[in-house]
């Protein structure tokens, strides 16, 4: 009969690899398999051992703090329960630091999670573009269309999906760039060019920041970045090629910067937005309005815009710092910070430029999404930042 060790490490590794492809699994599975991946290290932890407190403690607090923060308010909040109910979606953020970083890590090289992750993406965009685009190829140049189209096939946000995408073609960068292979190559440009149809204007730019941040710690000989200039002339005619990402990246150029008096672009309702948040912030900037009130007062707001066409409800500012600094105060900025700054600092000291790379992504789409505030955003940058944080690897190290 096999011992129990064995089994919870196996046990261990299964449940990892399926929340390596959450983007494959609808949200009430990932959530199942979050608890089920718990309930596994709570047994390894207690076979042991399990790395001291002391080693990733504060760490772990640092990741956590948005969570706590939010959980901590909530009892003290005009609606507990809608209070409870934010910072229940930001659980992942403290469940996994502490699953990977304070119990026995899966026994698993660094690099097997991450490409069954990108291979999960790139099924997900195949899911969602190849059959919308077969059904009706005339949304090629339809950008909201096609956005609404791949949601309802894929099953996942557009905007989400994008994330997916191109985070999935950072872990396949860095891996060629240690060693070139066509298997990966296959996986990279097919994500990269979903992700441009998908027309998110930023997570391509936050792609390019990031790819631009590898290619320049990268030490290559000069023949070598003669490959590497033809590849990014590549990369450009991909993203260039993508007629519905072209037509809105036009829309940024032809729509004023101002809060617009009709409803209009998407790129006017991101203006109207932007105003309220900082109009808000403005009377809230220190103790914050409570996580419960932050989409009702941006509601309120946006009825004097544009006829209050943008007053639906449901709208925060598109902006993750700006939420949490609303719904928090200056607590919930300076856990916004922390959440990015203190990975950083270790990924800067162990040279490990898939993390910055990764971390850098993520910071820039959370300017213009509330990332973090859905189950499809806060998995998936919890997921990669703890792995990659627990799981460094002694090759990583070498790479400035």
């Amino acid at each position: 009969m096999p011992r129990l060790e064995p089994l919870s490490d196996r046990a261990a590794q299964g449940l990892l690899l399926l929340l390596a492809a959450q983007a494959l699994w609808p949200l009430r599975a990932t959530a199942i398999l979050l608890m089920a991946f718990a309930a596994v290290q709570l047994v390894r932890a207690v076979q042991g051992p399990a790395p001291p407190w002391k080693v990733h403690g504060l760490t772990v607090l640092a990741l956590g703090l948005p969570f706590l923060l939010l959980a901590l308010r909530a009892p003290f909040c005009a609606d507990p329960h809608a209070a409870w109910l934010v910072a229940e979606r930001t659980v992942p953020l403290l469940l996994l630091p502490v699953l990977l970083l304070l119990a026995p890590l899966p026994t698993m090289p660094r690099q097997v999670p991450l490409d069954v992750f990108s291979l999960a993406a790139l099924l997900l965009g195949m899911r969602g573009m190849v059959p919308v685009l077969l059904d009706q190829p005339d949304l090629w140049d339809e950008p909201r269309a096609l956005r609404e189209a791949f949601a309802a096939a894929s099953g996942m946000h557009a905007v989400y999906a994008a994330y997916h995408l191109f985070l999935a073609a950072l872990v396949q960068v860095v891996a060629i760039a240690h060693r070139r292979s066509p298997v990966r190559l296959a996986l990279l440009v097919p994500c990269i060019l979903s992700g441009a149809l998908l027309a998110s204007r930023m997570p391509v730019l936050a792609f390019l920041v990031a790819l631009g941040l590898v290619l320049r710690r990268l030490p290559f000989p000069a023949a070598r970045w003669r490959r590497v200039a033809a590849g990014a002339g590549v990369l450009a005619l991909l993203l260039v090629a993508a007629p519905t990402l072209r037509q809105r990246t036009l829309e940024v150029f032809s729509t004023p910067p101002a809060v617009p008096a009709v409803a209009g672009s998407d790129t006017g309702e991101r203006w109207a937005l932007l105003h309220c948040g900082l109009a808000l912030l403005e009377e809230h900037a220190v103790t914050g309005l409570g996580p419960d009130r932050v989409r009702g007062a941006m509601d309120m707001c946006l009825r004097g815009i544009a006829g209050g066409a943008y007053a639906d409800g449901h709208h925060g500012p598109h902006d993750q710092l700006l939420l949490w600094w609303l719904g928090l105060g200056l607590p919930g900025a300076a856990a916004f910070a922390q959440l990015f700054l203190v990975p950083l600092r270790l990924a800067r000291q162990r040279h490990d430029l898939l993390h910055q790379a990764l971390l850098v992504f993520v910071a820039l789409c959370c300017l213009t999404e509330d990332l973090l505030d859905r189950q499809w955003g806060v998995v998936l940058f919890a997921f990669l930042n703890t792995w990659v944080l627990a799981a460094i690897e002694p090759r990583v190290r070498a790479t400035s």
